[in-house]
């Protein structure tokens, strides 16, 4: 099974959930009340009223849940914060890979997070046309590379190019406008898709209550090889492409 880490739905959701159950809320052990959470890319950002900001990444095996102060300790926390009305905001992380960082100004913010490309799920057809049509990498890697497009990672690249019927190794500057288009609503459809069921919980991905994702139960082609393409009928095969492992349909994405 490939490696992947939450992306934009599973971020997403993560920020809806805080949303609710967090704003409002003193930290106690920073004397400061949340106003705000935000996301770019797959970064949440917790707004202050000190006009700071903590900052979190997830990346591979993070995990931001929000327990009641008397719960069990959760596997791998690495950081509580204890926060008012008896709930704390744990950090939890198995290979130790993700980070927190506290921003002390939107100024430090922008530039941490200058970087990012456009986010994916709401680029126009425009700027995507743009941004494929000055690469000769594969269309895969582009989709990929966060400095162009921000928020889509393995599982929602292999499965919009499913859905739009792309070969993944195809350079992305040889996409036509029409091809294009139909990848760039693909991605929309797939994004709103994992939003919708609550992520991909393929591996470590829990949301901020600590519940698992649906997305998996609805994959078009990842982590699906020797099985059926929903397009056609054929039979899905994995490949790496740029190191990463790649799903797609030969008899239709060509």
């Amino acid at each position: 099974m490939s490696k992947t880490m939450p992306e934009l739905p599973e971020v997403e959701t993560i920020r809806m959930q805080l949303e609710k159950l967090i704003v409002g809320k003193k930290i106690l052990s920073m004397g400061v009340k949340i106003t705000k959470i935000g996301r770019r890319a797959k970064l949440l950002q917790i707004f202050l009223d000190n006009g700071g900001f903590l900052v979190f990444h997830l990346k591979l095996t993070g995990r931001l849940l929000v327990r009641k102060s008397s719960d069990p300790e959760d596997d791998w926390q690495r950081i509580t914060l204890p926060l008012s009305d008896g709930l704390e905001l744990r950090f939890c992380d198995a290979r130790k890979f993700g980070w927190m960082k506290f921003v002390k100004n939107k100024k430090e913010l922008d530039k941490l997070l200058e970087k990012f490309g456009p986010e994916a799920n709401s680029l126009s057809f425009g700027e995507f046309k743009k941004i494929l049509s000055t690469s000769r990498r594969p269309v895969k890697v582009v989709l990929m590379d966060q400095t162009k497009i921000s928020g889509i990672g393995n599982i929602y690249a292999n499965d919009a190019l499913n859905l739009a019927r792309i070969d993944p190794r195809t350079p992305a500057r040889q996409l036509d406008n029409q091809t294009a288009g139909q990848l760039h609503e693909a991605i929309l459809k797939v994004l709103k898709m994992g939003i919708k069921y609550g992520g991909a919980s393929d591996q470590f991905y829990l949301d901020a209550l600590g519940a698992k994702g649906h997305y998996q139960d609805h994959f078009l082609v990842y982590n699906r090889q020797g099985e059926k393409c929903f397009n056609c009928g054929g039979i899905i095969k994995k490949f790496r492409l740029a190191g990463r492992g790649t799903y797609f349909c030969p008899a239709c994405q060509k």
